[in-house]
């Protein structure tokens, strides 16, 4: 029985398709990470794209007169490692989130620059601590 060109080419597409997406789903390591905290970017830095979680230091945030571009120091939880990090907000569509402040907890998604600042294409800051349940409520209400 003779396989017919037209099948073998078919089955060869779909084995070739299959390899590509096994190859490009187990790729990077780095692409399939959730965020790295600022002291461990700090202690083995990532070439290439990378999300750092972290603190916004106090008094560190300077925004330019367009409001648009940021710039600020991403600490860790100790206040003891800082990564300067610059934000285009037009990158991420137009906003700087209204819970970004001194002190907030955020995630930054981007890339080391060059001159060692930390150039964002993504803030996330998270919601301030007045909206979760206070410990001695939590206490209170336990049975």
């Amino acid at each position: 029985m003779s396989t017919s060109p037209k099948i073998l080419v078919l089955v060869l597409l779909i084995v070739g398709a299959m390899v590509f997406l096994v190859a490009r789903s187990t790729g990077s390591s780095t692409g399939n990470l959730y965020y790295l905290e600022v002291d461990e970017f700090v202690a083995h830095p990532v070439d290439g794209d990378v999300r750092l979680a972290g603190w916004v230091r106090e008094g560190s945030i300077e925004k330019t007169n367009t409001g648009l571009v940021v710039r600020f120091l991403l600490t860790d939880e100790a206040r003891d490692r800082d990564v300067p990090v610059v934000y285009d907000s037009r990158s991420g569509g137009g906003r700087i989130p209204d819970t970004f402040r001194d002190g907030s907890q955020v995630v930054v998604a981007g890339r080391m620059g060059p001159d060692g600042t930390f150039v964002a294409t993504r803030l996330l800051a998270k919601c301030p601590s007045k909206y979760e349940v206070d410990p001695a409520d939590r206490a209170a209400r336990a049975p």
